[in-house]
């Protein structure tokens, strides 16, 4: 295969056949000029990036490679953790933000993750990746890297394994579950950090993202009209406080729940109400 574009010591740009293809080595791109031969025991690394290969040939020629290797390493560690192939497109957003991110922090910055539980909770495979490679970063580059950079990392990882080419959709139906919670904890009165209840708190944002889920499908459950008509009649405030929580949803986000699921969420909130009550009466 030859060169068409050397776009730094450690990558080039092919062309393979009628394929034009970025090649990933270390030193491949060293001494070497366009229409030199490479040989494929060079290359750790080859791939098309479709519309994206001219912001991937940017980002090699102007980001230190460490950061690009860095990310290479997550990607392949990802990739065995997950018996599975990352949307190339990863390749690109992981290097960039691994470079803003050590950038903010050599700087003392430390952006917060409000989402970090919940992306822990509804993402734990990727969280789990995350949580390895903000350690394989800091050893990297000598930096402590917060539990927030590994909330954002995973969501790159649950992006990609999606098929997305951007993170919008993933952090749009997390911070709509945020508020969701945000809500009920409102209503309610509770601060589940101080009450103890992690377990509870993961089995709401868990059986929240499938209500979005299935409203996102159109496939919602049902509930018998009596029931629910019982459910809204015994469980008057559980009622009251979701009802908040579908206004926020139809008001911000443009989500109009049927009755049948705000039923389930009225279940599911009181018994979290009944939990509440029960410690407050047991004095934990």
């Amino acid at each position: 295969m030859k060169i068409k574009k050397v776009l730094n010591q450690n990558a080039v740009l092919l062309i393979d056949g009628t394929n034009e293809k970025v090649a990933i080595g270390k030193g491949i791109g060293f001494n070497k000029k366009k229409n030199d031969l490479i040989h494929e025991h060079d290359i750790e690394q080859m791939f098309v990036v479709e519309k994206e290969q001219e912001k991937l040939q940017q980002l090699l020629s102007q980001i230190d490679e460490a950061y690009f290797f860095a990310s290479e390493q997550i990607i392949e560690y990802a990739e065995r953790f997950l018996k599975e192939k990352l949307n190339e497109h990863i390749h690109i957003a992981l290097a960039d933000h691994i470079a803003f991110a050590v950038e903010r922090l050599q700087d003392g910055i430390i952006i917060q993750n409000k989402l970090c539980k919940e992306i822990e909770i509804l993402h734990p495979e990727e969280f789990m990746i995350a949580e390895w490679a903000i350690e394989y970063l800091h050893q990297q580059f000598h930096l402590l890297f917060p539990i927030d950079e590994a909330a954002y990392i995973a969501i790159h990882l649950h992006s990609s394994r999606m098929g997305q080419i951007g993170n919008n959709k993933s952090i749009r139906e997390i911070t709509m579950i945020s508020e969701m919670v945000a809500v009920i904890a409102e209503e309610l009165k509770i601060n589940f950090t101080e009450l103890g209840m992690e377990l509870t708190y993961a089995r709401l944002v868990t059986h929240l993202r499938f209500v979005l889920d299935r409203f996102q499908k159109e496939k919602y459950h049902t509930m018998d009209q009596e029931v629910l008509a019982l459910v809204k009649r015994k469980y008057v405030d559980s009622h009251r406080v979701v009802q908040k929580v579908a206004e926020m949803l139809k008001r911000d986000y443009r989500i109009d729940l049927p009755e049948d699921e705000l039923g389930y969420i009225v279940i599911h909130v009181e018994r979290l109400n009944s939990q509440i009550k029960k410690q407050e009466h047991d004095g934990i």
